[in-house]
């Protein structure tokens, strides 16, 4: 029995059809995952603030990664855990920080593959950077995502 031919741009047209409705699911569960932890359409600012520090990671922009964390704020420095002060601190040590490993863990991060809690959001396998929203305010009604946690990378 012979199959009917069809067309490859039919073939491919499903393909690209089936790739992208499995991301938007994916991004869908941790969008829905954010709401439902940080506030109704928080993902849209968290999702932006992730690819935001991942693109200035990427570039090596410290500045702006200094203008991303909460201070004070602990990171792993050349494998000890150290509190720093600001953001004078923080540039000081920042290549002892962001060593290539943890920039590859940055860079190679998904944002539908990130994983949410009450504590915050987890950026890496082994938990090495985490973000949340930090009120700055007594309402609180608009939160400001900040890095506070950085605990750097084990490989």
């Amino acid at each position: 029995m012979r199959l009917p031919r069809r067309p490859l741009s039919l073939i491919l047209s499903s393909a690209l059809l089936f790739a992208s409705a499995g991301y938007a699911d994916s991004t869908t569960n941790i969008d829905q995952r954010l709401d439902q932890l940080m506030g109704a359409n928080s993902h849209t600012q968290y999702r932006q603030f992730f690819l935001t520090f991942q693109r200035a990671v990427s570039h090596q922009d410290k500045q702006q990664v200094a203008s991303m964390l909460s201070y004070p704020i602990t990171a792993q420095v050349a494998g000890r855990d150290r509190i720093l002060l600001n953001k004078k601190d923080f540039l000081a040590v920042y290549d002892k920080i962001f060593t290539h490993s943890l920039q590859d863990v940055v860079r190679h991060q998904r944002y539908e593959n990130l994983f949410a809690n009450s504590d915050g959001v987890m950026i890496g396998e082994q938990g090495e950077i985490w973000f949340s929203g930090l009120c700055q305010q007594t309402s609180c009604s608009i939160p400001v995502i900040k890095i506070i946690r950085i605990n750097g990378n084990s490989r």
